[in-house]
This record gives C-alpha cells, sequence and structure tokens, in this order.
C-alpha cells in the first residue's frame, strides 16, 4: 500500500483563477502552491465544499482545467488551503517560477 503521494509536486507561486461552471459564476483569484498531472493545492479566501467541481485557470490566456475539491482546510481567517484533483491528467511541464500553467487550451465554441 503506497503512503503519500506517488508522485512529484512543483513547488510555485502563481497566481491564478478558480471559478464554478455555474450562472453566473462564482469567480476567485488564487495563489498555487504546488502543482503536479493529477492535481494542486492553492491558496484562496473562499472556503470551497469538497465535492465542488470547479475551473482552475490563468488569469491571462486560454488554459484551463476541470477540477474537484478534494479538501478545504482554513489556514486563518481569511485564507484557506484548497486540494483540487484534476478530472483528467494535464500533460506538460509545469515552471518552477511562473509563467504559463502547461494546461491546454480551451475548446472553442
Amino acid at each position: 500500500m503506497l503512503s503519500g503521494r506517488n508522485e512529484h509536486r512543483a513547488v510555485m507561486h502563481l497566481t491564478a483563477c478558480l471559478h464554478t461552471r455555474g450562472v453566473p459564476p462564482i469567480v476567485e483569484t488564487v495563489m498555487i502552491v504546488n502543482i503536479s498531472s493529477q492535481g494542486a493545492r492553492v491558496i484562496a479566501r473562499r472556503y470551497w465544499q469538497p465535492h465542488d467541481q470547479l475551473v482552475l485557470s490563468e488569469l491571462i490566456g486560454d488554459f484551463h482545467v476541470d477540477a474537484e475539491v478534494v479538501y478545504c482546510h482554513r489556514l486563518d481567517s481569511d485564507q484557506c488551503a484548497v486540494g483540487l484533483k484534476f478530472s483528467a491528467p494535464v500533460n506538460g511541464e509545469w515552471p518552477a517560477g511562473g509563467g504559463s500553467l502547461g494546461m491546454w487550451p480551451r475548446a472553442s465554441a
């Protein structure tokens, strides 16, 4: 039985957008603190519920990934650590210090 993660997570401090698919969407700017092809940990102000279905995307650009909230732990009165599991593995290089998230472009409508 495995204990802990079986994949390395890249540590980074990259600002991104976390939002719902609802209308109107709930949108929040978050800080990605670590990320892998399977998921990410972000710092948010909002308390997200486990199993919430969200989208993590670049602030500028067309890259995004669908994700599910695995956990949300309050760090202090205005910050939460949110664990996200991506709906499908994300292929690509994760930059160590910012830039593109390395995700795929949104499909055009």
